[in-house]
């Protein structure tokens, strides 16, 4: 899940590690901050930070980190939950062929990211390509995953998905 919030800190040396550190600790992939560090109110700043994390009990324990460390959260929103997806495809793919299926995967809604890594060798005229990726629903996922498949019966290659959900 993604997480958006602003946190007030006191305006005193440490305190965004100190705020940035529960994030990390509990596994967390940090997106962005914006230390609006020139507004002080109350002798506390704002911070936006935008985070990752794999699930709403890890949220929990990172909130009872902050007020413990006397953390405000001024405001907590855009949370949504995103699905890692991952496939593996093996055979006779072309540059061209990735190009497509990726140019397809982008104009489908609810897309985090996606990243392709391609492989060739010379020596067995193997191919291969690992296509990872985060969507916010778990329709566009099964879309994706539908998409690969087609075009896999279509050009003779291999789809195999990754078990992790």
């Amino acid at each position: 899940m993604k997480v958006n919030v602003d946190l007030r800190l006191k305006d005193v040396p440490g305190q965004l590690v100190l705020a940035l550190e529960p994030i990390s600790a509990n596994g967390g992939n940090i997106v962005g901050v914006v230390h609006h560090r020139d507004v002080v109110v109350g002798g506390h700043i704002t911070v936006n930070v935008t985070f990752e994390i794999k699930s709403e009990k890890i949220l929990e324990r990172i909130l009872e980190t902050w007020k413990e460390r006397e953390i405000d959260v001024a405001r907590l929103g855009s949370i949504y939950e995103t699905i890692s997806i991952e496939y593996l495809l093996v055979g006779d793919i072309s540059t061209g062929e990735l190009n497509d299926i990726v140019k397809e995967i982008e104009s489908m809604e609810d897309l985090e990211s996606i990243n392709i890594r391609y492989s060739v060798s010379h020596l067995s005229n193997g191919k291969a390509a690992f296509l990872i990726g985060k969507v916010r629903k778990r329709e566009t996922s099964e879309k994706i995953e539908e998409l690969l498949n087609m075009k896999a019966q279509e050009r003779g290659f291999l789809v195999i998905r990754s078990l992790e959900d």
